[in-house]
C-alpha cells in the first residue's frame, strides 16, 4: 500500500520519488493519474495543487485530519464535484479538465460509503444488482459470482439488516464491484467498525479489488487503517 501524508495547509503534498508511484514508461498508463487538482471554497484552497498515480491493482491511501480536503478530492474524481484547476486521467484518457467533463457514470469508477449505503428493505441480490443493466439472469449470475468472491453466497436472499457489520460492508464492495470499475475510490470505509474486526474486514475487503486489478484511493483520519 501507498501512503500519502495530507497536511493542513496542503490537501495533498506527492512527490515523484513515493515507491509505487511512477511507472516505468514502457508500461501501461496509470489505471487513474490526477494533475494539480486544486478545488477552493471561499477564495480558500481545500485542495491545493494534489498530483498523484495510481497503477491496476495498486492500494493508496490518503490520510489526514477531518477538513483537510480528503473527501473533496474524491467527489472531484467521481464526477460529482468540480475542480477548479487540474486533470484527471483513467488509463491515461482524459475524463476531466477545467473545460471538458466525462459523466460520472461514464468513468468507471466506484464508491464505498462509511456508511455502506445498503437499501434496508432490498435482498442482499437486489442490492448488490442495483444499477446493473441487462438481462435478469447474466445479473442473477453476476452477483452470485461476486458473492462468491466475497463469501456471502449463502446470504444472497438475505436482508442487510440480518448481516454484521462486516458482512454488510462486504456486501457494499460486491455492489461497488458489480459493474466492473477500473477505480474504487473508498470514503473512511472501515472507520466505524471494532478495532479487533478492521484489520480482518480491511483485508477481506481490499483482497478482491486487488484480485479484480482495480486501482483503490482510499481515505481516512485513522493512523492505523492506512
Amino acid at each position: 500500500m501507498v501512503l500519502i501524508g495530507i497536511l493542513a495547509k496542503r490537501a495533498c503534498d506527492v512527490t515523484s520519488d513515493l515507491p509505487g508511484i511512477n511507472p516505468p514508461p514502457s508500461l501501461a498508463p496509470p489505471r487513474l493519474e490526477i494533475r494539480n487538482l486544486v478545488r477552493r471554497y471561499d477564495g480558500r484552497a481545500v485542495v491545493d495543487d494534489v498530483s498523484l498515480m495510481i497503477m491496476a491493482g495498486q492500494v493508496t491511501c490518503l490520510l489526514g485530519p477531518s477538513g483537510c480536503g480528503k473527501s473533496t478530492t474524491l467527489r472531484i474524481i467521481a464526477g460529482v464535484e468540480m475542480q477548479d484547476a487540474g486533470e484527471i486521467f483513467v488509463d491515461g484518457r482524459l475524463v476531466c479538465d477545467t473545460d471538458f467533463r466525462v459523466p460520472p457514470e461514464r468513468r468507471e469508477i466506484g464508491l464505498m460509503f462509511q456508511d455502506f449505503a445498503l437499501f434496508p428493505h432490498l435482498s442482499v441480490a437486489d442490492n448488490v444488482a442495483f444499477g446493473l443493466k441487462g438481462a435478469k439472469e447474466a445479473k442473477r449470475a453476476r452477483v452470485s459470482e461476486l458473492l462468491g468472491k466475497v463469501d456471502l453466497l449463502r446470504f444472497i436472499d438475505g436482508f442487510p439488516h440480518q448481516l454484521s457489520g462486516g458482512e454488510q460492508q462486504r456486501v457494499a464492495l460486491a455492489r461497488a464491484l458489480a459493474p466492473n470499475p477500473r477505480i474504487m475510490l473508498m470514503d473512511e470505509p472501515f472507520s466505524g467498525l471494532d478495532n479487533r474486526l478492521r484489520d480482518g474486514i480491511r483485508d477481506e475487503t481490499l483482497g478482491p479489488l486487488k484480485n479484480e486489478d482495480t486501482a483503490v484511493l482510499l481515505v481516512t483520519h485513522e493512523p492505523e487503517e492506512a
